[in-house]
């Protein structure tokens, strides 16, 4: 797993309790030929801002990351009002979770965020973990004023 970068602050804080809130994703990948796709996931994540996933190995965004692990993500809510609106926009890298204490850890996340994973012994047996790592991070937050954002490069 690649080390990330340890970030403090007010804003690191607020971007943590953001995700802690939202349960899915949008993950855009691209295939050979370089044509996009995206997908709706849930989703975990721990302190580095590492996004973990399970999906299906056959399921068209975890094909086309076995030749482009570079994806680009999105998460936000669905504000009506410009003045709320509050999101995360990152590229990074995906890759499958192979380590077991890692695996484990995020089991652990995933049991806690969604009560509803219980249910779905098989279908998780056969789906695989996903981490993706952000080399770059931009946070939207218009409660704090029109176009505010701040952006980091990690990794």
């Amino acid at each position: 797993m690649e080390p990330v970068a340890t970030h403090t602050g007010e804003i690191w804080e607020a971007v943590l309790r953001f995700l802690s809130q939202r349960s899915t994703l949008t993950l855009a990948t691209a295939d050979e030929a370089g044509q996009p796709y995206a997908a709706s996931l849930y989703f975990v994540h721990d302190d580095g801002l590492r996004l973990y996933f399970f999906s299906s190995p056959e399921s068209r965004h975890t094909r086309h990351l076995l030749n482009r692990p570079e994806v680009a993500v999105t998460i936000h809510g669905e504000p009506w009002d410009w003045r709320t609106i509050q999101g995360l926009q990152l590229t990074g890298r995906a890759d499958p979770v192979e380590d077991p204490e890692e695996q484990a850890q995020v089991m652990a996340r995933y049991r806690a965020k969604f009560r509803f994973v219980e249910e779905l012994p098989q279908a998780l047996a056969h789906a695989r973990l996903y981490r993706i790592t952000p080399r770059w991070v931009r946070w939207i937050d218009n409660t704090r004023g029109f176009g505010y954002r701040v952006e980091w490069r990690l990794g």
